[in-house]
């Protein structure tokens, strides 16, 4: 792996620990020799992480929307800004220079990304380390719910393998760095087994 990409919140009204956590992340990111991808924003849990990995001179690598690309909204101290056309172009930009994701917390931006990527991976099209950094339970109703999908039978339950979940940067680390792909065959081979049989 050679950039991580990080999915994370863009407002700042939030308890310190969520910007420590992403700080941490970040920081730690840059310790290890990876590159920083994020959305390129300059606050909430996207500035912390940047600003994690440029106190360890870290590689910071910016997705930013043309819209968003202002003054006060961007991270200027980027190794790289890409500036992109819409929301849509920034997810495929990510997923292009990214060998692994880490979720930190966040809202519906970020829900957005975590299912772009965990879809993709159900589907094939990347088999790369998906971690969700769990801080202080942030996401346990999102967890209840991927579950509650798998119970009414929405869900496979082998798809819940395709991430991971940890509660601490240190230990997203950890797994980024000895990860093992699950073996779970992707939905379009399944399909295509099936229809051949």
């Amino acid at each position: 792996m050679s950039n991580i990409c990080l999915f994370g919140a863009s407002c700042n009204n939030i308890d310190s620990i969520y910007s420590e956590t992403a700080f941490e992340m970040g920081a730690l990111l840059a310790e290890n020799g990876f590159g920083l991808v994020f959305g390129g924003g300059a606050v909430g849990l996207m500035g912390a992480a940047a600003q994690g990995a440029a106190a360890q001179d870290g590689e910071i690598y910016g997705i930013i929307p043309e819209k968003l690309n202002r003054p006060g909204i961007s991270f200027d101290s980027c190794t790289k800004l890409i500036e992109v056309a819409d929301m849509g172009e920034r997810k495929q930009r990510m997923v292009e220079m990214s060998s692994g994701y880490v979720v930190v917390a966040g809202g519906i931006g970020t829900l957005d990304e975590f299912f772009e990527v965990l879809s993709l991976k159900q589907l094939g099209y990347i088999d790369d380390p998906i971690i969700i950094i769990n801080t202080n339970g942030f996401y346990d109703n999102l967890l209840a719910h991927l579950h509650g999908c798998v119970k009414e039978g929405f869900t496979d339950r082998r798809y819940l393998k395709l991430f991971l979940v940890t509660d601490s940067a240190t230990e997203a680390l950890k797994m980024l760095l000895e990860y093992v792909p699950p073996d779970v065959p992707d939905k379009i081979t399944e399909a295509l087994h099936s229809i051949n049989e």
